[in-house]
């Protein structure tokens, strides 16, 4: 008897964390290439994943919804700030890197063809979402809880594409400096 889709698409998935990683395959391997060292054929990936931007999108996905679990964890129900240096310590972290670097291949991608990285695009929130609940956490209104951890999101990010193209302690500094303006009072 045949799994139901969703469990194939899973264990795919699961497969290709197995051979690849949390960054999923690099760039220069085909959708066949991929499949060879999965043992299975390239149509099952196209069937499950429509494209190779749909399959990276996928990983790149499945990895963040890993992440964010790991990253909620890390304390019973952090503030914002202890959950931003949180964020930070795990993406900075240089085990996460090659992951961080698909993750913003992905995200320039995904600016020119939007219909092609749905799934992506719309798990972008979810680091967003968990900030803005530890905001409110920590009293901010809800509207105010939203834009903190919009900006906060963007900034996390922008500090480690900075990070990315040029790694130096600095770097490092200024996500510490941010992250403790965070603990101020809104202002």
């Amino acid at each position: 008897m045949r799994s139901p889709v969703g469990e194939g698409r899973e264990r795919l998935l699961q497969a290709l964390f197995d051979e690849f990683g949390e960054g999923g395959p690099g760039p220069n391997l085909s959708m066949r290439q991929v499949a060879e060292r999965l043992g299975v054929h390239h149509t099952l990936l196209t069937y499950h994943f429509g494209s190779r931007p749909g399959l990276l999108a996928a990983v790149l996905s499945e990895a963040r919804r890993r992440d964010n679990r790991v990253i909620a964890a890390a304390g019973h129900e952090p503030g914002f700030a202890t959950l931003c240096r949180a964020i930070w310590t795990f993406y900075a972290n240089a085990a996460h890197e090659d992951r961080i670097r698909a993750f913003f291949r992905l995200a320039g991608l995904a600016v020119y063809e939007p219909e092609a990285f749905q799934e992506f695009v719309a798990g972008l929130d979810d680091l967003t979402r968990l900030l803005e609940a530890a905001a409110v956490r920590d009293g901010l209104e809800a509207a105010e809880a939203k834009r903190r951890s919009v900006i906060a999101t963007a900034c996390l990010r922008g500090l480690l594409l900075q990070r990315l193209l040029t790694p130096a302690a600095e770097v490092d500094a200024a996500a510490e400096h941010f992250i403790t303006s965070l603990a101020a009072p809104p202002g």
